[in-house]
């Protein structure tokens, strides 16, 4: 809490001392997303200095804590050049998804597991305890959810903006993009999780995880590219009644009919090392 206050007041201060560097931004409606990268930015150092002299007292393991800090600083200030390349992409600045904050919500979403990390002081292992977490498994962690968001968050972007048919896109867009998105990203997560664990148990599970949550991914974009289709014939309003039921009524069929869909269509939690955000 006091390194998101502090690194509030340090973005407000930053953006009223130098309006030169948001000038670009308004010329392209996108001051407050840059304001929300640049909090980011700030809050990051800001709640490593905070906990410092606590992981200090700790005999926790500070030169590894600040590399994660500095690799998570550089991971937030790339998905600020990706958003700024990106922004066609999104709702315009009159359209109800940016009156609404969509794009916003995005971008804490994508950076929301650094920020939280960092925020929490989970960076900073201990390197005394062997009950302790690793600090493989809480990088494992951080991939598996920053992955698991960005499929979320493509998914929903994907969808908003479908166009084939314009009518069509309620059933890509939520539920159903968000659903597959999020598998999608998920498969990713748990894929590259399974690179950077050292446990040969966790390496088998976490790639059979991978392959499931492809699989459903799959399923459920294709579902959802079908029903869609729907939208050549029926308005918009009638293209949401049946698209925002449409991905339950897949996972119901599908656990009914274990035999062939089910191993298509498989709900699975995703299960992150222990205690690595700790």
């Amino acid at each position: 809490m006091a390194a998101g206050g502090a690194s509030l007041v340090l973005a407000l201060l930053l953006t009223s001392s130098s309006p030169e560097l948001f000038g670009r931004t308004r010329a392209e409606d996108a001051t407050s997303e840059a304001f929300i990268f640049v909090w980011a930015l700030i809050a990051l150092p800001v709640a490593g200095l905070l906990h410092t002299p606590q992981a200090l007292v700790r005999r926790q393991r500070i030169g590894a804590g600040w590399t994660l800090i500095a690799g998570y600083w550089l991971y937030v200030a790339l998905m600020a050049a990706l958003a700024w390349q990106m922004q066609g992409f999104f709702p315009a600045d009159d359209a109800p998804g940016k009156n609404g904050g969509l794009f916003g919500a995005a971008i804490l979403l994508v950076i929301g597991t650094p920020l939280f990390a960092v925020g929490s002081g989970a960076v900073f292992r201990d390197g005394q305890d062997a009950t302790m977490p690793s600090l493989r498994d809480h990088v494992t962690a951080v991939t598996i959810l920053c992955c698991t968001l960005t499929g979320l968050v493509a998914g929903l972007t994907i969808g908003y903006n479908f166009t084939l048919p314009r009518n069509g896109f309620p059933a890509m867009f939520l539920p159903g993009g968000a659903l597959w998105g999020l598998l999608a990203g998920a498969a990713l997560g748990m894929r590259a999780g399974a690179l950077l664990t050292n446990s040969a148990d966790s390496r088998r599970r976490m790639t059979g995880d991978a392959k499931s949550f492809a699989r459903t991914s799959a399923a459920m974009l294709g579902f959802c590219l079908c029903v869609s289709q729907l939208g050549w014939f029926l308005p918009t309003w009638a293209m949401v009644a049946v698209g925002v039921p449409a991905p339950f009524v897949l996972f119901v069929v599908a656990a009914r009919d274990e035999a062939r869909l089910g191993r298509w269509v498989q709900l699975r939690q995703i299960e992150l090392p222990r205690g690595a955000l700790r």
